[in-house]
């Protein structure tokens, strides 16, 4: 009811119209369909439909009003779009990524690190006779369980019915041996060569392990020390002048390592020098910039000089024989036992100018030492060494360092 009297009193008046014995309360309500507007308003404030059973039948309900909608074409494109999305949701789709066709020595350069496609079916023929018979690793427990069978296949590219541990292959080797170089080379996630060879993460991870304990077997014979009749024959010409009994070039290098959860570990590779946990390694190239030695790998925390006695690397130097190195390798001493010769930059006193005989020895074994970082520019262009190391990796990290070695080995020399 309205609080204003006469307009209240017209209120009463209309509702007794069509009610006999009307008792007027002040707390009375109306309903908004006895309003011509459907509701109270300043143009229609007084009820006048309904108000008498004659009503019903002459007038209509008032209706209220509807919400405008517009004839816009592109909502309609929207709705008709979304359908079509939903449609295809519940259609099965399968994107397939077959194995790489390598065809350009480009791509085979870029996919395997190998110079052609001849080098790599050479490597492949080289191993092939031991990957056929390979027990393929699934851990301890579920490798031990499996015993070889008697393997066959229609495929006419597989020798039929040779001795093959395990269940039937999914790829073939040569695809088996690319997915191996592949993430060599590229660093490429597990889950991404399960993608793109269409077979489980599990399945990549045991192809990937076995075959780098094969190629690090086989390939490691790639990694040669030189006789001294050797290095002296194949000697560059910047060598000769100033250092011609030069055996060797050594330097540490650091990849780095996924951090381990635990603390010890994490001490343990915890390199100050990158900020980060690493793996530490020794190599040794030849004068004409070939891998010759590799060590097998530390915590980043151990010192070159630790590695360098703890490897056994001494062992390989012969009386006579001149190592260069760099500044930080304090090994003179230990290379006197052996009745050898350490080539390194002078040092620096601090505050003190450089004399010039110091000056242009330091310049010399620069000019020289050099390919020693060009080798390890090589080694890192494997992503596997250049990126994170994955921390499942760990324990085939000796076995990855050779091999890349290895393979660089096959590459033509620095100079």
């Amino acid at each position: 009811m309205p609080k204003d009297p006469k307009l209240r009193e017209i209120w009463h008046d209309k509702i007794a119209q069509g009610r006999v014995g009307y008792a007027r309360v002040s707390n009375a309500k109306i309903c908004s369909n006895h309003f011509e507007e459907g509701e109270r308003t300043a143009r229609c404030p007084i009820p006048t439909l309904f108000l008498t059973p004659s009503d019903i039948s002459i007038c209509k309900s008032p209706q209220k009003r509807k919400e405008r909608k517009y004839n816009d074409p592109g909502v309609s494109k929207i709705k008709k779009l979304k359908n079509n999305i939903a449609d295809t949701i519940n259609v099965p789709f399968t994107l397939c990524i077959s194995s790489i066709q390598l065809s350009r020595d480009a791509d085979v350069r870029f996919y395997t690190g190998f110079d052609n496609t001849e080098v790599f079916y050479s490597i492949f023929s080289f191993l092939r006779p031991k990957a056929i018979n390979m027990q393929y690793w699934k851990g301890v427990v579920q490798t031990a369980k499996e015993t070889p069978t008697r393997y066959s296949t229609d495929n006419s590219e597989f020798n039929l019915n040779y001795l093959k541990p395990g269940p039937r292959r999914k790829l073939k080797l040569e695809e088996e041996l690319l997915l191996v170089l592949m993430r060599l080379r590229l660093g490429l996630l597990v889950q991404d060569l399960s993608f793109r060879f269409q077979i489980s993460e599990a399945l990549v991870s045991s192809i990937f392990i076995t075959w780098v304990r094969l190629m690090r077997l086989e390939l490691s014979h790639l990694i040669i020390w030189p006789s001294k009749e050797c290095i002296k024959d194949n000697l560059p010409s910047c060598f000769k002048t100033f250092y011609p009994k030069v055996r060797c070039i050594i330097d540490c290098t650091e990849v780095f390592l996924e951090t381990a959860s635990g603390l010890d570990s994490q001490a343990q590779c915890w390199s100050e020098y990158k900020h980060h946990c690493t793996l530490k390694f020794l190599v040794s190239i030849t004068p004409n910039g070939m891998f010759s030695y590799v060590s097998p790998c530390y915590g980043g925390r151990a010192s070159d000089k630790f590695i360098f006695n703890d490897c056994g690397f001494l062992k390989l130097i012969e009386p006579y024989d001149q190592v260069m190195a760099d500044r930080g390798f304090k090994i003179k001493e230990d290379l006197m036992m052996v009745q050898a010769t350490l080539a390194i930059p002078p040092s620096v006193v601090s505050n003190l100018p450089m004399v010039q005989r110091d000056v242009k020895e330091t310049s010399r074994i620069a000019n020289v030492r050099i390919y020693v970082e060009q080798a390890i520019g090589r080694l890192k262009t494997f992503r596997i060494l250049k990126n994170e190391i994955p921390i499942n990796c760990l324990p085939v990290c000796d076995d990855l360092v050779i091999i890349c070695c290895a393979l660089c080995n096959l590459m033509d020399p620095l100079c």
